[in-house]
């Protein structure tokens, strides 16, 4: 009997230890790019500290009540770019802007895309933006402060130029912006 304590113990000490956990929040189950990120779609889980990337969410009150920028697979760890927020949208040097879209052809709109911006007004149709990249779509469901009471087309949050901004804000606020695709 004591020959095998002591095999045991000589086995327990040679065995590696458990890695380090942290804990890090991570999808409950699929979410779609724009979608507003609920309580039951997160969940906080403990994985090894040795294989997370070096930034990443880990309470639910940094993802709740937000938009998904990207789809999110079940089990993906939450990062600071997976939800909207002021630090996770635009290069640097680079600013985001909400802009309503017309509704057509806007179920094709996905986050990386790039957009040449039409704004309208009395005297016709004029370019606003060009190349501006699409950093999130707010889905219908996301009924949040960027969606304007009456708009029936998609709000996308686009990644412009800072000297394009005024320009198209000034589009935007005449009313939904027309696109085209790069």
């Amino acid at each position: 009997m004591l020959a095998g304590v002591a095999v045991w113990s000589g086995l327990t000490a040679l065995r590696p230890a458990l890695p380090a956990t942290v804990a890090v929040l991570v999808t409950s189950k699929p979410l779609a790019g724009g979608a507003v990120i609920s309580p039951g779609d997160v969940a906080v889980k403990q994985l090894p500290a040795d294989v997370l990337p070096a930034q990443y969410l880990d309470d639910p009150a940094q993802a709740v009540g937000r938009p998904a920028t990207v789809p999110l697979p079940m089990g993906a760890v939450m990062l600071p770019a997976s939800v909207v927020s002021r630090d996770a949208l635009a290069a640097p040097g680079m600013a985001v802007l909400p802009v309503t879209l017309v509704s057509t052809a806007a179920g094709l709109i996905e986050v990386g895309d790039r957009l040449d911006l039409i704004g309208a007004d009395q005297e016709g149709a004029a370019p606003v933006a060009s190349a501006a990249r699409v950093v999130a779509v707010l889905t219908t469901q996301t009924e949040s402060s960027f969606t304007p009471s009456g708009s029936d087309g998609p709000v996308v949050l686009v990644e412009l130029r800072p000297d394009a901004l005024a320009r198209v804000a000034g589009a935007a606020a005449r009313g939904p912006l027309g696109f085209g695709f790069r």
